[in-house]
């Protein structure tokens, strides 16, 4: 059987899938044989994660297969990662074609097999290879291209692949490949899920198609096609609306408030393509739409927190900004403005200093901070911990003095609008300098200015009560307009 979760954001997708995990455990199917797969790896830790609190009797070791479809391949193919392509190979490659390669990356610690390069040659490559089609014939259908040229891609798909043969190399793309191969699931799965399934690429598809067959399997997807966000990298949305099956509608929003509803269905309403049609209602709280000239003059003391830009361009003065205000932040790289083992070692010290037995490991850790054997008790910590800038010290020093509480999960998040995707939070703010600029650019092709419109959505719905949008200037950019139509 197959069955399809279709929601609009905040709706529970992913606890319905989890929900219909614990309905197949209940009528004994093992664990071992139920296979939960998601886009990135960070939404199939989370599932498993949030499948483990509600089952405490279980460990990791007990969920084999919450994981992501590269992972699945990358494990069963028998890999490892000095099989895997890097940047450095694709810098040497580039210098090998006259190319200049300043970075290109698989986003390996997602293992979401999204490329990113700043080499137009490369990205098309890869764009071709999700797809299943010849790379020349992905070339015919980008016309806007501006510099690219036709003979030399396929001299540089050539080299790539004479490169990988030489080394006994291989990229993300080539594990679904050889999967589709040669691969198999260890044991059997009785049924398999699929989160944010809009996302998955016609070699992914195609790739769930061979476990549904091979394991004769109940497949479940959840998705929504209006946060189709990633066309750009291969995801085929088409093959999620097209896809036959029992639909399961989630119409009722636990996150996004009516005001901001409103906006965002203004903004996906302007998509060009078809659509599946849904039912779709905001919690009961209004929520607020706030235009705002300066981030700076947001108040971020309290609440979860959102920073959200179409680039990473436009957040780069932004830790400065909060580590001014003494406020405690991550961002998109999973990267907190302070580790948890230096606030810990504060804390430490001063059981230290009072005569208290603390654990061996972090006692040698706090001596490697201190550059001394022995540890002067006279001395404060911020005076002690002498292998830490002074800068990061007196940003610690502020933390502590508005007690902001240093933890695993910041309550403040920066992030690109792709990145986020998936999270929430109290309050959202979005720089709104690009969505000139990028629905100009994607003016010229109609798939891709609809998934412009789908990228803003996506932004707008990450909040819970409170969105503001940060115009930089006194006019009203476009991406206004289109938040306020149906609030008039």
């Amino acid at each position: 059987m197959r069955y399809k979760v279709i929601g609009p954001p905040g709706t529970g997708k992913t606890k319905t899938l989890l929900d219909e995990v614990d309905k197949y455990i209940a009528k004994g199917v093992p664990l071992n044989r139920i296979g939960y797969f998601a886009f990135t790896r960070n939404a199939a830790n989370e599932a498993r994660d949030r499948f483990l609190k509600k089952n405490k009797d279980l460990t990791e070791k007990d969920t084999l297969y919450f994981k992501t479809l590269h992972s699945l391949a990358f494990h069963n193919l028998g890999l490892n990662q000095d099989n895997v392509m890097n940047e450095l190979h694709y810098k040497a490659i580039g210098e090998t074609c006259g190319i200049q390669i300043n970075y290109a990356s698989y986003e390996s610690n997602s293992w979401n097999g999204i490329f990113s390069s700043n080499s137009e040659y490369l990205n098309l490559i890869n764009l071709a290879r999700v797809r299943r089609i010849d790379t020349l014939h992905q070339f015919d259908l980008n016309e806007h291209l501006s510099k690219v040229e036709r003979n030399k891609l396929d001299a540089i798909d050539k080299e790539i692949n004479n490169y990988k043969k030489t080394y006994g190399l291989i990229d993300f793309t080539d594990m679904l490949d050889k999967f589709l191969k040669n691969g198999t699931v260890k044991g059997k799965l009785d049924v398999i899920f699929v989160d944010e399934a809009q996302d998955l690429s016609k070699i992914q598809w195609d790739m769930l198609e061979k476990i549904e067959k091979e394991n004769d399997a109940d497949v479940w997807i959840a998705g929504d096609d209006d946060q189709a966000i990633f066309g750009w990298a291969g995801a085929d949305v088409m093959s999620f609306i097209e896809w036959k099956a029992t639909e399961v509608p989630l119409q009722q929003s636990k996150r996004v408030p009516s005001e901001i509803q409103k906006g965002a269905l203004s903004i996906v309403g302007r998509i060009e393509e078809h659509r599946l049609e849904k039912k779709y209602y905001p919690k009961k709280e209004k929520g607020q739409i706030i235009e705002v000239i300066r981030i700076a003059d947001i108040d971020m003391s309290k609440g979860s927190w959102l920073i959200l830009a179409r680039t990473n361009s436009l957040l780069k003065e932004i830790p400065k900004m909060l580590k001014q205000k003494g406020l405690f932040f991550k961002t998109s790289d999973d990267k907190n403005s302070i580790s948890k083992n230096l606030y810990e070692d504060i804390a430490y010290w001063d059981k230290m200093k009072a005569g208290k037995k603390i654990p061996e490991i972090v006692e040698q850790r706090i001596l490697e901070r201190i550059k001394s054997k022995k540890p002067d008790f006279r001395l404060t910590w911020y005076n002690a911990f002498n292998n830490e800038s002074s800068s990061k010290i007196d940003y610690l020093r502020v933390l502590l003095a508005n007690k902001e509480k240093i933890n695993k999960t910041p309550r403040i998040t920066i992030s690109t609008i792709h990145s986020a995707k998936g999270s929430e939070a109290t309050n959202v703010v979005l720089f709104l300098n690009e969505t000139t600029n990028t629905m100009k650019a994607a003016s010229k092709s109609r798939s891709k200015k609809n998934e412009e419109y789908r990228v803003w959505y996506v932004a707008v719905t990450r909040s819970m009560q409170n969105l503001f949008l940060i115009k930089n200037n006194n006019k009203r950019k476009e991406f206004i307009i289109w938040v306020h139509t149906k609030n008039k």
